[in-house]
């Protein structure tokens, strides 16, 4: 049984992180996010299309393609050994996620 709770410890979703004295959001810019909590230790970034692409009907009911291709960034914030760490998940530079990771190593 303890694995289980481990296991929902270890990249629990949260709705916010806090920096400091700030607090960061779902919703918020990336350049908000490098405001509040400083650089990320790492980014990794991604690009598809299903990222950036939404779809509509012409007049005969055919779908179009609209929207570019997406960029997805994963930043990780490695908080301390007596902190957790986050990882913030970017969709085309906004904030759509924010997981609390396990303890950090510096």
């Amino acid at each position: 049984m303890p694995w289980i709770l481990l296991l929902l410890l270890s990249s629990a979703q949260a709705e916010s992180l806090r920096c400091g004295n700030a607090v960061i959001d779902t919703g918020d810019l990336a350049y908000t996010v490098r405001s509040k909590c400083g650089a990320p230790d790492s980014v990794e970034k991604y690009t598809a299309p299903d990222y950036g692409v939404y779809y509509w009907y012409d007049r005969r009911r055919q779908p179009v393609r609209q929207g570019d291709i997406g960029v997805k960034e994963v930043w990780l914030y490695d908080r301390g050994s007596n902190r957790l760490n986050a990882r913030v998940i970017f969709i085309n530079g906004e904030v759509s996620q924010i997981d609390t990771l396990g303890y950090g190593g510096k």
